[in-house]
C-alpha cells in the first residue's frame, strides 16, 4: 500500500489548487457578457417578488385541507397564485 488512505483526496485538491490558480478569472455567462457590452447593469437572478414589496403584508390563514387542495388545483389551472386570489377576494369584500 503506498501513502496514506488520503492521498488521493490530496492529490485531488492539489490538482483543483493548480487548475484554480491557471484560471483567467471569472467566466460571464452570455447574458452577462451582453449586458456588460450594452453598458447597463443588469442584476442576475430572480426579479423582486411580493415578499420584498413594502405594499403587501404576510398573513397566515388556517384553512380546511381539502379546500386548500381543491383551490390549488383550479389555480394552477389558471396560473394565478392562492395570494392573489385571496387579495382580489377580500378587495371585492370590502367594497361591499
Amino acid at each position: 500500500m503506498t501513502g496514506s488512505k488520503f492521498s488521493s483526496l490530496r492529490a485531488m485538491r492539489e490538482r483543483r489548487e493548480q487548475e484554480a490558480s491557471a484560471d483567467p478569472g471569472p467566466v460571464m455567462a452570455p447574458v452577462e457578457v451582453a449586458a456588460a457590452q450594452a453598458g447597463s447593469p443588469r442584476r442576475v437572478g430572480r426579479p423582486p417578488g411580493k415578499r420584498s414589496n413594502p405594499e403587501y403584508q404576510q398573513v397566515t390563514v388556517l384553512l380546511h385541507g381539502q379546500t386548500y387542495v381543491e383551490v390549488r388545483k383550479r389555480l394552477l389551472d389558471e396560473r394565478k397564485e392562492v395570494s392573489t386570489l385571496i387579495d382580489e377576494l377580500l378587495a371585492e369584500w370590502l367594497k361591499r
